[in-house]
Order: C-alpha cells, then sequence, then structure tokens
C-alpha cells in the first residue's frame, strides 16, 4: 500500500518548547535540507520526454523526416497551426541571469536553475 507523502504534519516533529519565530526558522531549515536532498535524488525536477509514441525505427519517418516537412510547411502557411501541430501551446521560457534569487542575491546562472525549474512546474 502506497504511503500518503505530504508535509502537512511537520509541525508535529518540532520540538513544543519553541516560540513561534524559531519554530518558523526550523521549518524554513527543514524544507531547504529536503529541498537540496530531493534535487539531488530526482536531478533536478523537470523531465522532458517524447509524449508521442515511438513504436520501431520507422516511426522516425513520421516525427522527423521526411514526414515532418508536411508540419512545417503547414506552420509555415499558417502561423497559427503551430498550436494545433506543436507543443508551443503547452510550452513556457523562464528566462533569468539569477542575479537576483529569491532574496539570496545573485546566485549565478547555474545556481537559479532549481528555482527556474520551480517556476517552469507553477506554469
Amino acid at each position: 500500500m502506497a504511503k500518503n507523502i505530504n508535509l502537512k504534519n511537520i509541525e508535529e516533529f518540532l520540538p513544543k518548547h519553541l516560540d513561534d519565530v524559531k519554530r518558523a526558522k526550523a521549518k524554513t531549515l527543514f524544507y531547504k535540507n529536503l529541498a537540496v536532498k530531493m534535487h539531488k535524488f530526482y536531478g533536478g525536477k523537470i523531465a522532458v520526454m517524447p509524449k508521442a509514441g515511438i513504436f520501431d525505427f520507422n516511426w522516425f519517418n513520421v516525427w522527423y523526416t521526411p514526414g515532418v516537412s508536411a508540419v512545417s510547411t503547414a506552420i509555415r502557411d499558417d502561423n497559427d497551426a503551430s498550436f494545433d501541430l506543436s507543443n508551443r501551446a503547452n510550452s513556457v521560457a523562464v528566462v533569468s541571469d539569477s542575479t537576483r534569487v529569491l532574496g539570496d542575491g545573485d546566485c549565478t546562472p547555474p545556481g537559479g536553475l532549481g528555482v527556474m525549474e520551480g517556476k517552469a512546474m507553477l506554469m
């Protein structure tokens, strides 16, 4: 049986004698430590994978060449067709140089990737 994994009850695991400020700091520290462990476990949090089947090698003739040429010319002739014939309607770009990341200041572009992946999840 699968466990119900949620973070609703972390207050139960904190010492009862902590005042509200210390409880908030303890929860923040817990979330930060868990974030590092979970990001390391999953290798980030976003995956890019095909949603169309590749049932055998010949399907590349449909998804790539020569078949996709018909998709490219259809979109060329009607740009709005890109919403139906590509992933355009389901895409989002998050662009940042990571100079101001969640109050942590300049985290460098690679340092901001975790936040940018999180923003992409929200989208």
